[in-house]
């Protein structure tokens, strides 16, 4: 709340992280998956002795490295640039906690991408046992930058004893590590193979396409039987209240966050479905009917199950950036009495400073701008111009005093923030909500 704020028209902030990590997860998971792919394929190459899959490794390699270290590399600086603007606070929060992390992190990314370079521009000029060593060293970089991001991304979830000690260990080996590290790899392995039907849909000698594309339909395998023991581990680790939420989801088909994970779960299942089904008809039972177009389509089947699992993953957390710490708008819980007995705009010096005109109007933008905008819009995605409708002040500030974390029969509780201000300011916000409808403007 001490920052200032992004405004984005229309999809808002967090639409434009989203849309770039999803890219970017999809990126990176073959960073490090496609890394096993090419130590295991370049492994079978040298076991048998076969030219003909050493110049498909060699060929799927270049392929590789202007993937992940090209579009994987700009997507991450993405990812940081856009959560930077969109959640400063908790993106400084990150920082902050996880100095040491993020210093391992960079070391084994510069090593991850110095071996990765090494790896392609090395080809034919050093022994194949050096080269397929090399393979190896690259997996092997790309599994600890994997496991010092997992941890981090994990504690947004479940921040376990970290939330008394403030040890950074204790944040990065929390109780969702090892199983989202199973799962993670488990996909890797699955979008590697994904990948490498696409360039193995280009060989042209027939009986090695054939072998190649089926190889690759092989890697998809581990994360279907797999994958849900450790899906079950996962989620009997996250708060309960999570777990919850998306039964309740399922359970009822109304509208809201409820409704969301439960249709993003169901989104998240029937494209994985239809990848299994489509993997075993397609490639592994019918190689040589498989092309390029189809993995194209294939992929993208992928891309669509990764991105609704990792969006429902996300979505668990709300309404905290870091759960039980700070919530999705950058007031830590523990502000949240203070500010509502000194007031948030007292405290809010941006707030203050990007507000000379400080009518009850412009002070209610402001705390729309920096209590809501984590969510909402004004009248583009969760739009407040539908949502108020044509709510008065009275009904408007009711609304904001039942968000009360203590109140018992808040059906928000869980989903929405609590409102973080004193009474005036409870005002103030109702005032410039009513009025959005009323005026026809869109105030941004």
């Amino acid at each position: 709340m001490n920052y200032p704020i992004w405004i984005v028209p229309g999809i808002g902030g967090p639409w434009v992280i989203g849309i770039i990590a999803i890219i970017h997860v999809f990126l990176s998971h073959f960073a490090v998956g496609g890394g096993a792919f090419l130590a295991v394929a370049e492994w079978l190459a040298y076991k048998r002795n076969d030219s003909r899959l050493y110049d498909y490794v060699k060929s799927h390699s270049r392929f590789f490295v202007l993937v992940t270290t090209v579009a994987g590399a700009a997507t991450g600086v993405a990812i940081w640039f856009s959560i930077s603007l969109v959640s400063p606070d908790g993106t400084a929060s990150l920082i902050q906690s996880f100095t040491l992390a993020w210093a391992l992190e960079y070391l084994f990314f510069v090593a991850e991408l110095a071996t990765a370079f090494a790896y392609y521009y090395s080809w034919d000029k050093i022994s194949k046992e050096k080269h397929l060593l090399l393979a190896k060293w690259y997996f092997a970089m790309s599994v600890m930058t994997l496991a010092v991001i997992n941890g981090i991304l994990t504690f947004m979830l479940t921040p376990g004893q970290w939330l008394e000690t403030r040890y950074w260990l204790h944040g990065v080996l929390n109780e969702t590590y090892f199983p989202s590290l199973v799962i993670r790899l488990l996909i890797m392995f699955a979008i590697a193979g994904m990948y490498a039907l696409v360039t193995a849909t280009r060989i042209k000698d027939e009986d090695l396409r054939v072998y190649v594309v089926k190889f690759c339909a092989k890697w998809l395998l581990p994360v279907f039987f797999l994958g849900p023991i450790a899906s079950f581990w996962y989620l009997s680790q996250v708060p309960q209240v999570t777990i919850e939420t998306i039964f309740t989801g399922i359970q009822s088909s109304g509208v809201g966050n409820f409704s969301v994970l439960a249709r993003a779960l169901y989104l998240s299942l029937v494209f994985s479905g239809t990848i299994l089904v489509f993997a075993y008809f397609g490639p592994y039972l019918n190689p040589k009917g498989f092309t390029f177009k189809i993995a194209l389509l294939f992929m993208l089947c992928g891309f669509i199950a990764t991105g609704s699992t990792e969006w429902m993953r996300e979505m668990l957390r709300k309404p905290y950036v870091v759960y039980n710490y700070m919530y999705s708008n950058g007031i830590r819980k523990s502000q949240v009495e203070e500010l509502r007995v000194n007031g948030f705009l007292t405290k809010a010096k941006w707030a203050n400073a990007t507000n000379p005109n400080k009518t009850d109007t412009t002070c209610g933008e402001k705390l729309f701008q920096y209590q809501c905008m984590a969510c909402h819009t004004v009248d583009g995605y969760r739009s407040m111009k539908r949502l108020i409708g044509q709510r008065d002040e009275d009904s408007i500030v009711s609304f904001l005093k039942m968000m009360d974390p203590k109140n018992k029969e808040n059906p928000y509780k869980g989903i929405m923030p609590p409102f973080a201000g004193t009474e005036d300011e409870a005002k103030m916000l109702a005032k410039y909500l009513a009025g959005i409808n009323k005026t026809g403007e869109t105030q941004n």
